[in-house]
């Protein structure tokens, strides 16, 4: 089992920096890695990650050093598990609203006595039992698989600081698309109202000694910085629109001057 470099840097105070990817590319993830991201997150939520194809992109981050996480498509262990046998570092699960989903999620991927995920010693993680005894892998797997829950509607806000004493969780995310949607502000992640929503969560997180993570515009990264925020992530999509939009309307600009 591979050490989580992610769990490392945000266990030392450090902020760690990831992109979402929606369609299946190694190439894709190994370039992300050669760029610098800290981690990844394969989205089979939203997105074409798929159980059959995530290996070789698993594969593509590690080879970067990059952290490959998978949001799988619910909080359920038959949907959680076949991901993290194929080597995925940890989760990002959606929509976890309860301390009791928040302890069905960590049960899924913990290995006895943390949880009941099934174990299979002969799965890439265990080295494909090639050498090491299964107890001493599902050890260093429990140590190393990173937990992150997705607090996505109010109702999770309301039962954070039962959610939050709630063990085996690293990492507790405030997606602010549906949580604004919850709201009934479609779109709007930085309406007044939901950004304070957000705020006062990141406080009960914070309070508690785990660590926050939030989605928002880039304007806005400094002021959860300032709040204690240490994950963030973006997507290819608006990386690809912001690189982009600054190429072009830099090239148009010189073309002009030339009279082209």
């Amino acid at each position: 089992m591979r050490e989580n470099t992610l769990k490392q840097k945000l266990n030392e105070g450090k902020a760690v920096f990831g992109t979402m990817l929606t369609f299946p590319s190694a190439t894709v993830v190994e370039m992300l890695g050669s760029l610098g991201y800290d981690w990844i997150l394969l989205d089979n939520e939203h997105g074409d990650i798929t159980v059959t194809n995530v290996e070789d992109m698993i594969r593509a981050a590690e080879l970067t050093g990059m952290a490959p996480l998978v949001r799988p498509i619910g909080n359920e262990l038959e949907f959680i598990c076949p991901f993290l046998d194929r080597g995925a570092w940890g989760v990002q699960v959606p929509h976890v609203n309860t301390a009791e989903e928040a302890q069905n999620a960590v049960e899924a991927c913990k290995y006895y006595p943390e949880g009941q995920r099934g174990i299979f010693s002969r799965s890439r993680p265990a080295g494909f039992g090639f050498s090491g005894s299964t107890a001493d892998y599902a050890v260093e797997a429990n140590k190393n698989t990173l937990v992150c829950l997705m607090l996505e509607e109010v109702e999770a806000i309301d039962n954070l600081e039962e959610m939050v004493r709630v063990d085996g969780v690293d990492v507790y995310f405030i997606g602010s698309g549906d949580l604004s949607q919850s709201m009934g502000y479609v779109g709007q992640q930085t309406h007044p109202e939901v950004q304070e929503v957000m705020e006062r969560g990141v406080k009960i997180i914070r309070d508690a000694g785990k660590f926050a993570g939030v989605s928002c515009p880039e304007n806005l990264v400094p002021k959860f910085l300032d709040l204690g925020v240490q994950y963030f992530h973006g997507t290819v999509q608006a990386l690809l629109q912001s690189s982009t939009d600054s190429y072009l309307k830099f090239m148009r600009e010189e073309a002009a001057k030339a009279g082209l």
